[in-house]
């Protein structure tokens, strides 16, 4: 899909009214991406929550906890709702179903990130997610994770990921590459890093802070995306 106008600053009032907006807890709409995300609290992040007291973590300089617009309060109180949506992963699993193509027509675009905060919660979270995905191949999704262990879980019963969604493993060092074997590759899994200098570096600081027309971090065919620190 092709941008059709410039990218807002929110979502329009039809789309915040919309039932399913409300089930879910509403989709965030970062400054830098091309189209619409979905967040939860950073401080509920299973693995993340033991990395921040790590000193060279990459979770220890979590933007999404320390500070910026997620420390509002009625950003806050927004990610609780998302958080508190997931108890009941069937009916967020349809209301996202039918949110999503909404949200893309929107923007003008059919990409869509997954955690801007926060992370997967369980093996169920991640069973929604790829259920999703499948149920909208036109959509490319990006999931960002470090819950690697809920990854392989899911994978002991599963054969790989949807064509359309990219999961990556996030480094939990800064400078330092995320281990992944050949037999998680095979099945769709790649990488990201913080400040290692490895794959495609993102560039999005030499474009006022925005992807512009780069699509790297949803590509599946690139092993590694590297961020700068920040």
């Amino acid at each position: 899909m092709k941008t059709l106008h410039a990218r807002r600053t929110k979502p329009p009032v039809s789309l915040t009214r919309n039932a399913d907006w409300q089930t879910v807890g509403g989709l965030s709409l970062p400054s830098k991406m091309p189209g619409y995300s979905y967040s939860i609290p950073a401080k509920d992040c299973v693995t993340g929550t033991k990395l921040r007291a790590v000193k060279g973590s990459t979770c220890s300089h979590c933007y999404a906890y320390k500070r910026g617009r997620y420390l509002y309060p009625s950003v806050k109180q927004c990610l609780e709702r998302r958080l508190a949506s997931l108890a009941d992963l069937p009916r967020w699993t349809d209301a996202m179903v039918r949110l999503i193509p909404l949200a893309c027509a929107h923007a003008g675009e059919d990409y869509f990130r997954w955690h801007d905060s926060g992370d997967l919660q369980s093996v169920e979270h991640l069973a929604a997610i790829v259920e999703i995905a499948e149920r909208l191949p036109n959509v490319r999704f990006w999931l960002p994770t470090r819950e690697f262990a809920i990854v392989r879980a899911w994978l002991i019963s599963e054969h790989a990921f949807p064509a359309n969604l990219a999961v990556r493993f996030s480094a939990m060092l800064v400078g330092r590459e995320a281990s992944v074997s050949d037999q998680y590759r095979a099945v769709g899994i790649q990488t990201s890093t913080v400040g290692a200098n490895a794959g495609v570096v993102c560039g999005a600081r030499l474009r006022g802070n925005a992807c512009g027309d780069c699509r790297a971090c949803w590509d599946k065919s690139i092993p590694n995306v590297d961020y700068p620190l920040h």
